[in-house]
């Protein structure tokens, strides 16, 4: 009853074996010679912690296992674990080609692992058939916003589920036909026999014959089929979670101005990427979860994180074969080597301008991506093509660029005016100061321009004042960190300033830095050091935080309020800062703390990141969209911040919704300072 007991059928399907499995590693062999063109990055490191991160995130499924897509996850996860248990079995039945009593060692019928695997094997093929047919109602009746429909997705599908019938039935036959079989022990098996009773030998060995032929040549036109379709993450995906950035924080990459050598600056072509993006792009799922988390995409702006993954996935498979040309004949404008490129722009034709623009840097699409697909680094070297290249941006950006340029602040306020928010009270400057501080206060330009922001600075030097703590800020000295021009593609402009602030730092003492603003904090702590800035940074909720735990600060006068807390991008998902606040909130007197839906590292942006806060927004609005989560989802008075730009949108979107009567925004140190005893409230003036 063998399918290859003949030599014709042997060469046969040696003859398809080795085809597919040579179109397999052609294509396979394609997909990553063109990684060659790309830009080099060093993601070899640390191998014990990359290899933990395969075995928790790939094999492990844990962002597939999303509580809040917990039934696809399950779907997805239950197919994906199946398929590894199947994996041997594929080997066997290859094996049974050439020696029908092929197994792997330990795997045999009376031998230590065989009946065990075929138990685990035969609950796994029953489970994946029950979630293909699963995957395909979903995809086709109750397909959710964020799943596109794709002939190739069901095209998969259809061939996943034929592999499971196919060895229930060529198994079901053998038993049914009492044949000598290692499938002895397979339930599976047993039971298809079952449904085959009464049928003739000869029919049996034509329903095995033709079952071993349909399930081979699938799996095998499966595996070379892969490498073409949107499946492609079945492969490149254990490579991604591989190769993910494990610098965490992380940071957009040092750009070395100073290359005399450098022929562009950021990216405008696919080759101008570096070779982890790309693989980033073969190993989209198009799932879907990025764009779902999105808050550009949830307030009707021209940005799916998914589909610039599609878009540039397109547009690379379509250069490929140029960039292929390119290598093969040394580099372009060498002899031999190609025309220029003459498809479509990457930027501004495949990726239009307004799609990167519209990006807020917020990281939601990289915290929801299962497979760690990482976006924001992309999205920043596109802006640096744009800025530092073709000198072609949103115009609001003009006069930012402008201000940070001469004026050293986004508002273009004068510089002498940075410690203006002090007057009436007493706050030291490092200048003045003798000997090392504790803490050099970094005030940021929203502190000391922002009237809000001012407040929330105002509250933490009453805080300080209560605490005995010894600080000082740098005051006339400080000048913008340069995050804005950063995420907004100038990176000439924010080296030119953050190269000032680490001068400066450096030729003072101190032990730590503190700041309220979480961009600041994000980009002293985690990017100085890419020039020579190492600096130990701390939020200023996570040092009120241990203000309170060392006992150094009392807090009373609470007044019953619920409150809401708000989390900043740049405080909880790039800095993984979530507990501090809550804590000090959770401290007060009177606080009744309530969590928005959205929160924490699934919470929604307030719209300012990414140098959005100066440029201009279409409706419907992030800030508003968040407003009204936490006036329809919550009983809370107060949406709680702990970021001046995030305070700054909250409040706007309670005005331009009309709340004002029912939602207050105070900064988290305001908060405290508004609970501190009257003697110590005493030493500066009301922080609101």
């Amino acid at each position: 009853m063998s399918p290859t007991a003949s030599l014709p059928a042997t060469l046969i399907f040696t003859v398809i074996l080795v085809g597919l499995l040579g179109a397999f590693a052609v294509l396979m062999v394609r997909r990553v010679k063109v990684l060659q063109a790309a830009e080099p990055i060093d993601r070899f490191d640390q191998p014990w912690e990359r290899i933990k991160g395969v075995l928790t995130f790939w094999l492990g499924q844990r962002r597939i296992l999303d509580p809040k897509h917990l039934g696809a996850g399950i779907m997805h996860a239950l197919i994906f674990w199946g398929f590894l248990a199947v994996a041997i079995n594929s080997i066997h039945l290859v094996g049974r080609a050439y020696a029908p009593e092929f197994h792997l060692p330990g795997f045999g019928p009376d031998q230590l692992l065989g009946p065990a695997y075929i138990f685990i094997r035969d609950a796994f093929e029953v489970i994946v058939l029950l979630m293909v047919i699963v995957a395909g109602i979903r995809r086709g009746v109750f397909r959710p916003e964020r799943v596109t429909r794709s002939w190739d997705a069901a095209f998969v599908l259809f061939m996943i589920g034929l592999l499971m019938v196919t060895d229930f039935l060529l198994n079901g036959a053998l038993v049914a036909a009492g044949e000598p079989t290692h499938e002895a022990y397979s339930f599976t098996a047993q039971a298809t026999a079952s449904l085959l009773g009464g049928a003739s030998y000869e029919t049996l060995s034509l329903l095995h014959q033709g079952s071993w032929w349909l399930h081979m040549v699938t799996l095998l036109f499966f595996l070379a089929y892969l490498p073409v379709s949107k499946h492609f993450h079945v492969i490149t995906s254990i490579f991604n979670v591989y190769f993910r950035d494990l610098q965490q924080p992380s940071v957009l990459p040092h750009m070395d101005l100073e290359d005399l050598d450098q022929d562009h600056f950021g990216a405008s072509k696919i080759e101008h990427f570096d070779w982890k993006d790309l693989w980033d792009i073969y190993t989209c799922t198009e799932c879907g979860r990025c764009t779902a988390a999105c808050p550009a995409y949830a307030t009707e702006k021209p940005l799916s994180p998914k589909k610039v993954n599609e878009d540039m996935r397109h547009h690379f498979y379509d250069k490929t074969p140029w960039i292929l040309q390119m290598l093969e004949n040394g580099q372009a404008g060498g002899d031999g080597a190609p025309a220029e490129w003459d498809g479509p722009a990457l930027v501004g034709e495949t990726i239009q301008d307004e799609t990167i623009w519209a990006c807020t840097t917020c990281k939601a699409c990289e915290e929801a991506c299962p497979l760690l697909i990482e976006f924001i680094d992309r999205f920043v070297e596109m802006r640096r093509h744009l800025v530092l290249e073709e000198a072609r941006f949103p115009q609001e950006l003009s006069a930012l660029f402008r201000n940070l340029e001469t004026t050293g602040n986004p508002w273009g306020a004068p510089p002498h005016d940075r410690e203006a928010w002090t007057d009436g009270i007493d706050v030291p400057t490092m200048r003045d100061a003798e000997g090392e501080v504790e803490y050099v206060v970094f005030v940021g330009c929203a502190g000391a321009f922002d009237q809000q922001a001012q407040k929330s600075l105002r509250a933490l030097v009453q805080i300080l004042n209560a605490a005995d703590v010894n600080y000082a800020i740098l005051g006339k000295e400080e000048t913008c960190t340069g995050d804005p021009a950063r995420r907004a593609g100038n990176e000439y402009l924010y080296q030119m300033m953050a190269q000032q602030n680490v001068e400066t730092l450096n030729a003072h003492s101190f032990k730590k830095v503190v700041t309220s603003c979480p961009h600041c904090y994000n980009t002293i702590r985690n990017e100085y050091p890419q020039l020579g800035g190492e600096y130990d940074v701390v939020h200023h909720t996570e040092l009120i935080a241990e203000l309170l735990k060392q006992g150094r600060l009392q807090l009373e006068n609470g007044t019953a309020q619920r409150i809401t807390f708000h989390d900043s991008c740049y405080l909880g998902r790039h800095n993984d800062i979530y507990d501090a606040p809550r804590e000090v909130l959770a401290s007060i007197p009177g606080v009744t703390l309530e969590e928005m839906p959205r929160s924490r590292n699934k919470g929604f942006c307030c719209g300012a990141g990414g140098a959005r806060m100066w440029m201009d927004e279409a409706k419907p609005r992030v800030n508003q969209n968040r407003v009204d989560e936490a006036a329809t989802e919550t009983e809370a008075g107060v949406v709680c911040t702990a970021c001046p730009f995030c305070a700054t949108m909250i409040s706007d979107g309670i005005k331009e919704t009309k709340r004002e009567d029912a939602l207050e925004t105070y900064d988290v140190a305001q908060m405290v300072a508004e609970s501190l005893p009257k003697a110590h409230g005493d030493r500066s003036p009301p922080s609101s």
